[in-house]
Formats: structure tokens, C-alpha cells, sequence
């Protein structure tokens, strides 16, 4: 697809603070300065070398390093040019999610009984109504705490449908089947005939109707950040950009909460898979507001991030070399049939020299995975030339262990249970 080329702008910038904390680093907005000072990186240089030795096209490629607080620009090149940034989108999407419903938020799922509850028999005489709010990752270990739940309540059939109202979705590691609702559906009414539910009737789909029984609370949204980023989930991220309005929604939040023109940005995935585009600098605008909504929330960047050569995803085989792991806390992202080749790296590096900068760098038109050898050779010489590394945001895998944190109402009150008994 054709690169779309981008008029320049005067665009107000979001540069950040940086504060140490331990070993750790909060980032926090402030006013840009007047004028960025250029500095010169040798690193980049042996970069574009590299790439032009492996016949590789420059204006193929973008690349933009700034200090954390936007007074210094390290490194430019095509900066102002819209690339496919792949699955870097997901900080886009991560960013607007936060925005809007902070990270506590958590996902609903209510079930209610569209018909009568006979608990000498228990039976639903009816049917049973799943109203979905965009959940993405309600999964079989849910499917089966409110089974469990149901049967506690006195039913373990169901006469009627199985109804699905609203946004349902079963989360599974692939893409496809994930956004599914028939294949949802089938999956969710196949977990609960195991946990002992039996539904006699068809599987519909239709608007909210019944008794509240019950609802279930995903994880905070924080921490399905997290999974997503560090995985790279496009099922998640999918779900996620529809819980907050889609990708137009998504991206008229973002010209308009981060002074991007239309030229500099376009939303077509909130997953970054097929055809979007962003600019370098772009990218660390969203970054640098990501980090800012972060910090009102006493957040911080790995919070929903991983950090290289240490978590699980797709970052934890890169980096990782002992001079500058855990360094670095990033977003990778790849397409291999979009722009004859797509890979991206989007991050934060913490040296010693300057301390935190804020990279992005882009590549298109080749190898994905040569490009990755490369964007680590970049990112691992920016921080040797940069004094070296300062590490830290952690030193084990967040992901190794993810408990899970969902919870269970039970709103519907048995008669029996809730009739005032009479005085002796």
C-alpha cells in the first residue's frame, strides 16, 4: 500500500518529567520547551549504514529518540512520515481505554432468568440470558465460577435458550474464533454443560431481558493491558478498542486529546493488523500521554507494558543480553503481508547519561525478522553510547503468575431465604 505523505506541522508537543523512585521511573507531563536542542547519535548512523548495506530503502524507515523531557532530539529520521505501525497500535488503544475508564475498571457479564425458577426440580423453566459488555477474556475458568454459582442458586437446566445479549465474547489464544459470537456462544454453552448446566434449548441471540441473577467482573483493566501488550493479543485489543467506541472513536480521541492532525494518524484496527498508520513522532505522543494518564493513577509505563528480556510476550527473548536487560520497556509490533513487511519497536530505554528516552523506530519493505536483529542492535548501542543502562522495573516475570482477580455477584435472593421468619 501507498505510504501516505505528510504536510509539516507546528504541532504542540507533550514532552515529560522524569522522576526516580528506587530503581523505578514514574513519567509525567510538562510544558515543551521553546526549542529542541539536536544532539548527535552515532548510533543512529551505524544504523542507517546497516540498513543501506542490506539493501535495505531508508525512506522505508523511521526512527525518532527524544529525553524524556522533550528538550533533546537525539535521533530524526522520517519522523514526520506516516508508517504502518503494526501492532504498536495497542499502546493507541491502551492509551484511550485508560483515558476513558480508568485502570480499576472492570468488564460486567450479568446472567439473568427470563422465566420461571422451580428449585424442587432445579430447573430455569425459560430461558437463561447472557447480557455481554465487551469482556476481553472471559474464559473457561469464568465459564465455570458461575456455573458453580448457578447450581449454588438451585439451577442446573435450563428448558429454554441459551440467549446472548450484547457484546459476548469467550476469550481463546487465536484471533478469529475469539471474535465470534456463534463460535462464543457454542464455547461458552459447552463449558457449562461440563460444570453441570445443562441448556435444553437453542442458542439465540436477542436484547437483555429476565432477573438479574448474577454478574461477573473481569480483572482491572489495567492488568488486561498488560496481557495484551505483552502478548500482543489482537483478540484482546479488538475487544478492548470496541469496549471504547472503535477504531473511529479511537482515533478522533486521539486527535483531539493529543493535537495530532488527521494526516499524522489513521485508525483502522485497534489491534494494528491490516492497514493504520502513525507517525514517529505520533507514536511517542501517545507513549508520552500513555505515561501521563499512568501517573495521575500512580501508575506507571510497565504497569501496563512489558519490559524487555524479562516478561512473558513477545519481548522476552529480546534485549536480553546481560549489558541492558531489563532496561527497556516496550511495544513490538509485526505484519508480514501488509507493506512487504512490517516491524516495529516503540519504547522507553533508561541510561544512565540522559536518563529515560523515549524511542520509536519503524521498518517496512523487507524482513521482519532481520529488522528485529537490528532494532535491538539500535536500541542496545543508543544505550551503551548513552553511558549504559540504569535497570530495575523488574527483575521477574509480571506475567509468570497472573492470579486471576475476577469476581462474582450473586443479586438474586431465594424467597425462601429472604422472608422474614416469625417471632418464637
Amino acid at each position: 500500500m501507498k505510504r501516505i505523505l505528510l504536510l509539516s506541522l507546528f504541532i504542540f508537543c507533550l514532552p515529560v518529567n522524569i522522576q526516580e523512585s528506587g530503581a523505578s521511573a514514574g513519567v509525567e507531563l510538562a510544558r515543551a520547551p521553546k526549542a529542541k536542542e539536536e544532539a548527535s547519535l552515532r548510533a543512529l548512523d551505524e544504523y542507517k549504514d546497516t540498513l543501506h548495506s542490506l539493501g535495505q530503502e531508508l525512506s522505508d524507515q523511521g526512527v525518532l529518540i527524544e529525553t524524556a523531557d522533550g528538550s533533546q532530539t537525539l535521533a530524526d529520521h522520517n519522523a514526520n512520515v506516516a508508517f504502518n505501525p503494526a501492532s504498536v497500535m495497542k499502546l493507541a488503544t491502551s492509551l484511550v481505554a485508560i483515558s476513558k475508564l480508568g485502570p480499576d475498571y472492570r468488564y460486567r457479564t450479568d446472567f439473568l432468568a427470563d422465566g420461571a425458577l422451580d428449585f424442587s426440580s432445579r430447573k430455569l423453566e425459560g430461558d437463561l440470558v447472557v447480557a455481554g459488555n465487551a469482556d476481553p477474556m472471559f474464559a473457561i475458568a469464568d465459564a465455570q465460577e458461575v456455573a458453580g454459582e448457578l447450581s449454588r442458586l438451585g439451577v442446573s437446566r435450563v428448558t429454554g435458550t441459551l440467549k446472548i445479549a450484547g457484546a459476548f465474547y469467550y476469550f481463546a489464544t487465536g484471533y478469529r474464533c475469539n471474535l465470534s459470537r456463534e463460535t462464543s456462544a457454542a464455547k461458552l454453552r459447552a463449558a457449562f454443560q461440563r460444570a453441570g448446566i445443562r441448556v435444553d434449548g437453542p442458542t439465540v441471540f436477542g436484547e437483555k431481558s429476565g432477573t438479574l441473577l448474577l454478574s461477573h467482573y473481569s480483572d482491572q483493566l489495567v492488568r488486561v493491558l498488560l496481557f495484551q501488550n505483552a502478548h500482543s493479543s489482537n483478540a484482546v485489543a479488538e475487544v478492548v478498542g470496541e469496549s471504547v467506541g472503535g477504531p473511529q472513536a479511537m482515533q478522533s480521541f486521539l486527535v483531539e486529546s493529543l493535537g495530532l492532525s488527521e494526516n499524522d494518524l489513521y485508525v483502522g484496527r485497534a489491534s494494528g493488523l491490516e492497514f493504520n498508520r502513525i507517525t514517529p513522532r505520533g507514536s511517542l505522543k501517545v507513549l508520552r500521554a500513555l505515561a501521563s494518564v499512568l501517573t495521575a493513577h500512580s501508575l506507571k509505563l510497565e504497569d501496563v507494558m512489558a519490559v524487555a528480556g524479562i516478561d512473558s510476550g513477545t519481548l522476552r527473548t529480546r534485549l536480553g543480553s546481560d549489558d541492558v536487560r531489563g532496561a527497556v520497556v516496550a511495544k513490538t509490533g509485526t505484519l508480514v503481508s501488509i507493506d512487504n513487511g512490517v516491524s516495529t519497536l516503540v519504547g522507553i530505554a533508561y541510561t544512565r547519561t540522559r536518563g529515560p528516552l523515549l524511542f520509536a523506530v519503524f521498518n517496512s519493505g523487507g524482513s521482519v525478522h532481520k529488522y528485529r536483529r537490528l532494532q535491538d542492535q539500535f536500541v542496545e548501542r543508543l544505550i551503551a553510547e548513552e553511558g549504559g543502562p540504569v535497570k530495575g522495573m523488574r527483575s521477574e516475570d509480571a506475567l509468570a503468575d497472573l492470579t486471576r482477580q475476577t469476581i462474582v455477584q450473586v443479586l438474586y435472593k431465594r424467597r425462601a431465604e429472604t422472608e422474614e421468619k416469625p417471632a418464637d
